[in-house]
């Protein structure tokens, strides 16, 4: 039986990386470690488009979620069924293709938007497996940024194997969670890993082609 402390680890560990910070994370991995010049970044709009991806992955559909629990569409914040998942994966996938839609008319370099891209076809693709089958949203992200990483590595090498390395850590940290806090089945989560790690790194291979 795990203890209180690596049940409260595990908590934390599915906070920090929670589904939704997931596109926050990829980007400000991304200014870390990539060059501004490749990214097409002006170094005056760094922060102002972590800003825009927070507000528009994270705030806005954050919000409509906690409207959801308000008038008791969803059981809670965790939404334990997999029914309930449902609505609030497409109101993320809205807010992706949103943020995808303003970051490609920002005229940056494609890995930002296209990434935006992967997501939102991602959280579709989750609603729809939701409905027979509760598959993992944390490892869905976290493979869908690893996956982002592996491409950028094999098209770019030497620039992101420490973020590639970084992924990889950090999705089996937080998958050992999941299943320290019975939130999974061990299939849930390497199937959620593997459907966001090959469906990104498809998409990336295929724009660096």
């Amino acid at each position: 039986m795990p203890s209180i402390f690596e049940k409260q680890v595990a908590k934390l560990l599915s906070v920090i990386f929670h589904p939704l910070l997931i596109p926050v994370w990829a980007y400000l991995a991304l200014i870390w470690r990539a060059d501004l010049i490749m990214l097409r970044i002006p170094y005056t709009m760094i922060w102002k488009l972590a800003g825009l991806v927070f507000i528009t992955t994270f705030l806005f559909p954050l919000s409509i979620i906690l409207l959801m629990l308000k008038f008791k569409l969803i059981s809670s914040l965790q939404m334990p069924s997999r029914q309930e998942r449902i609505a609030p994966l497409l109101v993320t996938a809205v807010f992706f293709y949103l943020t995808f839609y303003l970051l490609k008319h920002l005229q940056i370099a494609p890995v930002l938007y296209v990434y935006m891209l992967g997501a939102t076809l991602l959280a579709i693709i989750a609603s729809a497996i939701n409905l027979w089958w509760k598959i993992s949203l944390h490892m869905i992200g976290l493979g869908a940024i690893t996956g982002a990483f592996t491409g950028l590595a094999l098209l770019s090498p030497g620039s992101f194997y420490l973020l590639l390395i970084l992924s990889v850590l950090i999705s089996g940290l937080v998958g050992a969670a999941r299943l320290i806090l019975l939130a999974h089945k061990p299939i849930e989560v390497y199937t959620g890993f593997f459907t966001g790690y090959l469906l990104m790194l498809n998409i990336f291979l295929w724009i660096g082609n």
